[in-house]
């Protein structure tokens, strides 16, 4: 028997070592690519170089070069290291191949590698070797000299005749001359009926020819498949498998005779077909869920769904309809083809049209046919929560299994529940943006001699409300207010605490807009809601002669940039403590003149803290990306501009890792 091999793949060198201490008496080991994966592995599953594949966490795919290799547990296993990453993937190993065939190992446990892999090595040498010596015993008990002495029972030989599988003698025509017990159970073989019954009479006419040829030539000269299958009815009309092997003997006389193996493998075959349509299904489940889940509209997610369903379930059509929530009327969604050709879609949508309408109106099931020559047709109501969603409909193939409409109806629940979580995800993003729209001015002022801009992103999908805010407006004395700030928190209690500072804020400042007097009447409003505390930067722009005045106050809040005209950027040194949590305390003013060309920029924390505390950019960076934007020649908004280039370089900062809200005010003197 060859040594085995064990073909190493993506495996870091540390683990390689680990592998060559364990292995190399035993295997020839070696380092390939995945490329050259399947070159290594090719031949017929049970013939080929037992050999070990051993997938390591480098590999970002391992799954598909798992099935690409077909693993069989008598000389082909594989084990795969999984990371989180490729983990749920790999653990569908467990649906599809049976632990001596593949099997994953989680990152953390890859100290156990070299031991499993020795376990695999050595389960699939003992099946070799029984393999080996139960082929050997086979071929003595159906060429030995016992079995071509004597016709009948005595021909066969004690041992065959009461054999656990069937055996049939068929002299030189393909006729029955003998059989042993076990054989006349499997075919329902009598003495007076069935000797000398040509073998072929036993299957239907349709696959006689191929049973002649199959038993014909003596299998010294052809080898036989040991997989032939060959179907039949039972005297009681249900269908029966039978695996025929044949084999050359010569009887007492010389003379040449087919010996036939017979097994009934139908319910083998059953359980191997259940197997499979629960494995696949097991499979259209997984996608029906990762494409219900998967971003974009729904109507796209939908037809991702219909996809999975028509090629899993080997369906003709398969089609969505859901419920209108204005007007409550069906309106077909998507629809997917297992051959594009075989027809129009919506031809059959229009066909189908009246069994959707009666599965909608009784919320039942429906199988039954849409009309004469058309294929089978099942639907099933979309119901989440006790609310009709849609309707889910498949005209079946002549191939589809038993099992569909099982399968059909477990996929249309998780259907119906994605719809219903995309409406209620539309429902509270509509919620959201209704109270957020208040809480940020529903457009920026035109300043006299000044741009300014302004932008803001929340965090997350539209579903939050965010804790960001800004505002800008003219005070009855003819100065403006800019402020920005960050309340703690998020969602409605954000938003509350958000009203209470930006109303409270304008309020103040129609008595007088002064930040000693704007400053402590929101700290005091926030300790009287005993709310949770907000920073900001609050500037009081004085509209006069150039250069223009600004009175800074800043309460825990990071300090504002200040851009010069020649691009220059700098912090200003603006710091005071934050609002609602000490009491009474002062904030001191930084005043500031503003010549044309300046232009202040006030930012909340996401900018610094975007990725979390432990992942930070100090101001200073921002400042350095402000001095080397360069603005436009000629541009009127120098300020948007410079707004705009801020929160690219924050999206491209912090990327996918981005986990807070995002608000940056500029001021421009033009």
């Amino acid at each position: 028997m060859p040594q085995p091999r064990v073909l190493m793949v993506g495996v870091v060198a540390e683990v390689a070592g680990a592998l060559r201490a364990e292995l190399a008496p035993v295997a020839d080991l070696r380092e390939i690519t995945a490329e050259e994966v399947v070159s290594y592995t090719r031949g017929v599953p049970g013939e080929r170089h037992p050999t070990l594949v051993v997938l390591g966490r480098q590999l970002p795919a391992p799954v598909g070069l798992v099935h690409a290799v077909r693993p069989h547990p008598g000389d082909l296993t594989v084990i795969a290291v999984s990371t989180p990453v490729t983990a749920a993937k790999l653990a569908t190993l467990t649906l599809l191949f049976s632990p001596d065939q593949a099997r994953h190992l989680p990152a953390a446990q890859v100290d156990q590698l070299p031991g499993a892999a020795r376990e695999m090595l050595q389960s699939m040498a003992r099946r070799r070797t029984y393999s080996a010596g139960l082929a050997a015993a086979q071929r003595q008990l159906t060429s030995g000299a016992g079995l071509s002495r004597q016709l009948g029972d005595h021909l066969f030989g004690e041992f065959l005749t009461q054999a656990p599988v069937g055996a049939l003698m068929l002299d030189d025509a393909g006729s029955l001359a003998a059989w042993n017990h076990k054989a006349a159970e499997i075919l329902s073989l009598t003495d007076s009926g069935s000797l000398g019954r040509p073998l072929t009479a036993f299957f239907p006419s349709s696959v006689h020819a191929e049973v002649a040829r199959h038993i014909a030539a003596p299998s010294r000269q052809r080898p036989v498949a040991p997989d032939t299958v060959f179907g039949r009815l039972r005297p009681d009309g249900s269908d029966q498998a039978l695996r025929l092997a044949p084999q050359q003997v010569l009887d007492a006389e010389g003379r040449e005779r087919t010996l036939l193996l017979v097994e009934d493998i139908t319910a083998r075959l059953h359980a191997e077909r259940m197997l499979a349509e629960r494995t696949s299904q097991a499979l259209l489940s997984a996608e029906v869920a990762a494409a219900i889940t998967a971003p974009g509209s729904l109507d796209e997610r939908l037809h991702q769904c219909m996809q999975a369903a028509v090629n899993r379930l080997h369906a003709a059509f398969v089609c969505v309809w859901t419920v209108e929530s204005s007007s409550g009327r069906l309106r077909h969604v998507a629809c997917a083809a297992a051959d594009p050709g075989q027809g129009d879609p919506q031809d059959h949508v229009v066909a189908v049209q009246s069994q959707v309408q009666d599965i909608a109106a009784r919320r039942r099931r429906r199988l039954g046919t849409p009309g004469d020559g058309e294929a089978g047709f099942i639907g099933f109501p979309l119901i989440s929560g006790g609310e009709l969603i849609g309707v889910l409909s498949l005209a079946t193939s002549p191939t589809a299994p038993g099992t569909t409409a099982d399968a059909l109806g477990n996929i249309a629940d998780q259907i119906a529940v994605g719809i219903q979580q995309d409406r209620l995800l539309n429902r509270l993003r509509s919620t959201a943006q209704a109270l957020e729209k208040p809480l940020l001015p529903p457009h920026l002022p035109t300043l006299p001699g000044f741009d300014v801009a302004a932008r803001y992103r929340p965090f997350g999908s539209g579903l939050q409300i965010g804790g960001d805010f800004y505002d800008v407006f003219t005070a009855p004395d003819g100065r403006h207010v800019l402020v920005l700030g960050d309340v703690c928190g998020k969602g409605p209690t954000a938003a509350a605490i958000t009203g209470l500072v930006r109303h409270t804020l304008w309020a103040a400042a129609q008595h007088t807009p002064d930040p000693a007097h704007v400053l402590t009447l929101v700290d005091r409003a926030l300790r009287r809601e005993n709310t949770p505390f907000c920073t900001l930067v609050y500037a009081l722009l004085d509209p006069g002669p150039a250069p223009a005045r600004l009175h800074l106050v800043a309460a825990g809040h990071p300090p504002p940039l200040l851009r010069h005209a020649d691009g220059t950027t700098g912090l200003l040194n603006v710091r005071g403590p934050l609002l609602g949590a000490f009491g009474d305390v002062r904030h001191p003013v930084t005043e500031i003149d503003l010549c044309p060309g300046d232009t202040l920029i006030l930012y909340t924390d996401g900018f610094t803290e975007g990725a979390g505390p432990y992942n930070q950019r100090e101001p200073e960076d921002l400042a350095a990306t402000v001095a080397k934007h360069q603005l436009p020649a000629g541009t009127e908004r120098p300020a948007d501009h410079i707004a705009a280039a801020l929160m690219d370089d924050a999206h491209t900062w912090w990327g996918p890792h981005l986990r807070d809200d995002l608000a940056v005010l500029a001021l421009t003197a033009v």
